[in-house]
This record gives structure tokens, C-alpha cells and sequence, in this order.
């Protein structure tokens, strides 16, 4: 049975719409499709649809994709960034309902994270912490977490493992005592092929299987598809969404 509120954010049509959402809004967690629409109407996502004539984008690596997730834009909006957080703390809350309070900690890395991560932590009323970007590690070096204490990782948008354990690896060299990790990771986008982390699920919002090709092997290049950068010039993005929306 669809929940009522289903109907009302897959039938927004500007982001306005969903601004007005609060959590208490939503029964139950968001479904992919409704996490997807939100990020449509945010203009921070794209999916080729397939067809050869619609142009593909070429990433700032020089590959050609076949998909464009960049979450920033949404959580950029308070409102979206904790409808997001609450739904990811209800997640949590249907697997592990004592996980939450002054004994858990909700921790994202710098700086993407940090904010849905926040609002993770407020849902669960738990403490919050981030790491400290420095080069690709990211460290913890001013608060000391208890070995009674839980951590939850919480990332925005994973892609490989590398952000999961170099936070991860930063919590653990920064505390005298030996840490305690909750039995799962939570983000919002999931985009890997990697369905765990140090054999623990990831708990997520969204999955996309996006395909990323060298310009050589790129199957949509061989079809006579059209690369381009998806945000410069900003006509490129009005031509990717607009072939797909």
C-alpha cells in the first residue's frame, strides 16, 4: 500500500515542493524512486536513457559515464538534507532500535558528510563528530569516544571504500582506547559495486548501477553519442537532463 506521502513527493514538480516536507511528513522510509525524484528536482542527478542520438558525460577523470550523481546540491537545502538524515536514522532505527542516545555516535567524514551526518545524529539524539581532512586521511584528534560508546559511519554518497576507511582508520589512531563499531555503515547514495564494509551490510537510501568506461572502450562513444561535461558549460546539464529528466 502506498504511504501519502509517496504520492505527494513523486508528484512535485520544483524543488519548492519538497522543501516543505518535514519527516514527520513521511511514514516509513523514502523508496529509491522518491530519493531519486528529490535529487532530479535538486538538478544533481542524471541517467542515460539508453539511446544512442542523447549525449553522455565525460567526468573530470576524462572517462566517459553513463550516469551523474552529485548529492551536494540537495543536501545544500536544510530541509532535504534532514528529511534525508531522518530517513536514514529510521534505517537504523528498523534494524537496531536501541541504537541511539548519548552512548552512540553518528561521525561522517570532512566535509561532504558532515552535515547529513548531523542530522542523522539529531534523529537518534546520539552525539556527532567528523573527521579532519588532511590530504587523503582524515583524522580525529580533539574528542575522546568512551570504549562503552557505539560509532555509526555515515557518508553521503560512496563510491569506493576510501573514504569509509580513512575515517574509519582516523577514529581508531585518535582514541587511547579501542573503539567500538556499530555492525554496519549507512549512506545515503550508493554507487559501488561493494555490498560490504569489513563484512558489515551498508545500509543506503539509494543504488545506482553507473558504468564508467576509458574513452576507448566507451560503448556510447562507439554509438555515436555525444561526451560532454555535465556542468560547464551549464548548457551541457540543461542537454543531459533534458534528453533524460
Amino acid at each position: 500500500m502506498m504511504n501519502p506521502a509517496m504520492t505527494s513527493i513523486l508528484a512535485a514538480q520544483t524543488i519548492d515542493e519538497i522543501l516543505d516536507l518535514r519527516p514527520d511528513d513521511i511514514a516509513g522510509v523514502m523508496s529509491q524512486e522518491e530519493v531519486t525524484h528529490i535529487l532530479r528536482l535538486a538538478d544533481c542527478f542524471w541517467m542515460h536513457s539508453g539511446n544512442p542520438e542523447d549525449p553522455h558525460a565525460i567526468l573530470t577523470s576524462g572517462k566517459c559515464s553513463d550516469g551523474f550523481v552529485n548529492v551536494l546540491p540537495a543536501l545544500s537545502y536544510t530541509p532535504i538534507c534532514n528529511l534525508f538524515g531522518a530517513m536514514i536514522a529510521r534505517q537504523i532505527e528498523q534494524s537496531y532500535p536501541n541504537l541511539h542516545g548519548r552512548d552512540v555516535w553518528v561521525i561522517g567524514s570532512a566535509y561532504a558528510a558532515i552535515d547529513l551526518s548531523k542530522s542523522v545524529a539529531d534523529c537518534l539524539g546520539a552525539r556527532h563528530g567528523c573527521g579532519e581532512k588532511d590530504g587523503d586521511a582524515q583524522r580525529w584528534q580533539r574528542l575522546e569516544i568512551r570504549p562503552e560508546d557505539t560509532v555509526i559511519q555515515v557518508e553521503e554518497l560512496m563510491t569506493t571504500l576510501k573514504t569509509l576507511v580513512a575515517v574509519r582508520n582516523g577514529i581508531i589512531a585518535g582514541n587511547s582506547t579501542p573503539v567500538r563499531f556499530a555492525p554496519f555503515v549507512a549512506t545515503l547514495v550508493h554507487r559501488s559495486p561493494i555490498e560490504e564494509f569489513e563484512g558489515q551490510p551498508i545500509f543506503r537510501l539509494a543504488h545506482y548501477d553507473i558504468e564508467t568506461w576509458e574513452p576507448e572502450d566507451c560503448p556510447l562513444c562507439k554509438q555515436g553519442s555525444e561526451r560532454l561535461k555535465p556542468k560547464v558549460p551549464a548548457e551541457n546539464w540543461q542537454r543531459l537532463t533534458g534528453a533524460r529528466r
